[in-house]
Order: structure tokens, then sequence, then C-alpha cells
């Protein structure tokens, strides 16, 4: 089993391809292009004075900002060292036999439950049905699937799921005794994220569990912090077992205390992303080579249609871009930016129109 290659990693390519990592402008990685909160950074400097000491195994403190941040019970709640460590250890402590996962989505899924040797069945998505998770992904939900998969919006698409039809999926998985996982983590970029979002159905379906990732809104993909919700107890209770102590430093916790304060700067990046967003797509559709998926959140999938390695050829512009080759589902033609700054896009227009020209 391979690993699953991810956006962000200057250094694997500055060492590969002798690049100069500080030159580089990253389009391959989803965060927030107005970079660390100041406040967030002075807690972080702050939190350096306790180092000395272990965090508090028990995360108090954090779990309950979190659950006011939230709406949600503190005993609901699970933290990780990142989202990664969330996904894995849900998957480590149910233990499925067989997980049906989306294709293409963010491939940890595939990887956690390759990594307890769980089957795994694929929902495929269709690119003239617009990516999107169609009602009938339930006639595959059956007593033999033991946990679902869902991604919304869904990494690489950009695609949102209607509430419906995710409510749809709830109400079948919970008559098979499967577990529903949603993993929610960029649905924080978008305005009207909360009519998307399932936190309110968890007292009603004890089968699903939300996933949630602090790295991408806040900026700080190096401090590592995510998070689960769920209303199933022994769930809970299971991860807890599986986790390692203390995988939460000192540092994560203060950072995400004091992001979580900020409505400010999240308003902020909202905002922002929104009008990014619709630049940068508008000018992608401008190239008659590129076939856009409109997308609804902080990056955006593209197709192109002549065949250039595209990511190889814009490294030589010093503009690093995401490959979707190995997502399930998905070849060579298929790319990922991110929403960057106004100047960082432009970059990359001017660079595609270099190269592809």
């Amino acid at each position: 089993m391979s690993k699953v290659v991810h956006g962000g990693n200057l250094d694997e390519l500055s060492r590969t391809f002798k690049l100069n990592k500080e030159s580089l402008i990253d389009f391959s990685a989803n965060i927030n292009p107005l970079g660390i909160n100041k406040k967030v950074k002075d807690a972080i400097i702050n939190a350096l004075e306790e180092v000395e000491r272990y965090p508090d195994i028990t995360y108090f403190n954090l779990k309950y900002g979190i659950s006011d941040f939230e709406g949600v019970n503190y005993e609901d709640l699970v933290l990780g060292n990142g989202a990664a460590e969330v996904i894995f250890n849900l998957v480590r402590s149910i233990k499925p036999k067989k997980v049906l996962i989306p294709a293409p989505t963010f491939g940890e899924y595939e990887e956690a439950a390759l990594s307890i040797n769980s089957s795994i069945e694929y929902y495929y998505l269709k690119e003239e049905n617009n990516w999107i998770i169609d009602e009938d992904i339930i006639n595959h939900i059956n007593e033999d699937i033991d946990m679902v998969f869902i991604c919304n919006p869904n990494n690489p698409t950009g695609i949102l799921t209607e509430k419906e039809v995710i409510i749809n999926i709830a109400k079948k998985a919970l008559s098979t005794n499967t577990i529903l996982a949603i993993d929610e983590s960029f649905l924080d970029f978008i305005r009207d994220g909360e009519n998307y979002s399932v936190i309110n159905l968890l007292k009603e379906y004890n089968n699903i569990f939300i996933i949630k990732s602090m790295t991408k809104l806040f900026a700080i993909p190096g401090i590592r912090i995510g998070y689960g919700m769920c209303e199933n107890k022994e769930i809970i209770k299971n991860m807890e077992l599986v986790s390692v102590p203390w995988n939460i430093n000192i540092l994560a916790e203060k950072a995400t205390l004091e992001a979580i304060k900020d409505k400010e700067y999240i308003n902020r990046t909202i905002s922002y992303i929104q009008k990014e967003k619709n630049y940068l797509y508008k000018e992608l559709n401008k190239f008659n080579d590129i076939k856009v998926f409109n997308p609804s959140v902080n990056f955006i999938m593209f197709k192109i249609i002549n065949n250039i390695d595209l990511k190889l050829e814009l490294m030589k512009e010093n503009i690093i871009i995401r490959s979707c080759n190995n997502y399930i589902g998905l070849d060579e033609s298929y790319y990922r930016v991110a929403v960057r700054t106004r100047e960082e896009n432009d970059n990359l227009i001017m660079a595609l129109k270099k190269v592809i020209n």
C-alpha cells in the first residue's frame, strides 16, 4: 500500500527538483490565503512558556472551547493530531469489514480503511453528472457495509452534497447499522455552510460521525489539530481507547482556543475566499484548453485538454499545483488549485498563459 500524496509538500519537491522553496507559490494546499491570524501567532509564542509541562491530558478547556464553537456537548468530542488522526482512529476503533467510499475523494479514507485490511467498495462520481453524490448511493448501502465516508464539500471536486441527500443516506445507514462519517472540514469556508452541515442531526442519528480540521481555515497546518463529533458514546469511548495520550501539544491547544474566538477573522476569510474564488474561476474559464468545474469552496478542480504535464511545466515558473492523477476515478488530465491572494492568482493565470499558449 502506497502512502497518499498530498499537496503542500514543498520540502520534498524542492529536494527532488532542485527548487528554491522560498520562491515557490503553493497552489497545491488548500490553506487560508490570509495566513495565520496574528492573535493566534501571539498565542503560540506565549505558549512556549508552557512547553516544559505536559498538556492537560483530559483537554478540558480545549474541548469546552470547541464544544461552544460548534454547539455540541463536551462529551461528544474526540480530538486528533489533525483530521487525519481522527479518521484513522475512527476506523481503528470500529474495525469495519467493508467501507463505501465515493471516488474521487480525499485519499485518507481509503488509506485508513486499508490500514486495518478493510475491503472497499467505490461509489464512482461522474463528470457528466457534475461529480455530485446522488441519492442512488443509497442503493450501495446494505448490511455488508459497515462504514460510509462522505466529504462535504468534496475534495478535490469542490462539489457540495445537499443536506437532504445526507439525511436520506443517514436514514438508510441507520437501518443497516452502518456508520456514516462526514468530513465537513471545508464547510467553514462557505457563507451558508450551516445549511449543509449535519451537526444538528447528531442527536437524531447516533450513527453520524462528523470530522473537522482546524488547520485549513486558520492557516496552521504545521500545528496539526482536528476533532470529531458524535452522539454515540460507544464510538467516542472506543476512539479514546485507541488514541495515544497527549496527542495534542500545548501550542496547538492554545492556538485553537485563540482561533475560535476571532469571529471577525472567520468572516473576513469567508468574504475574501468568495471574491477570489469567483475571480479565479472566471479567469480559468477563459482558457479554451481548460474545462473548469464550478467550485463551492477555496479550491478549484479543472481538466486540461491538451497533452502536457501541467504540474511539471508550472514548476518551471515557480508555481506548485496539485495533480489529481492519484485520486481514484481521475487521470493525469485533472488538476486542483487552491484559491490564493489576488497577486498570487494573477501569477498563476500569467504562468498558465505562458505554458498553455
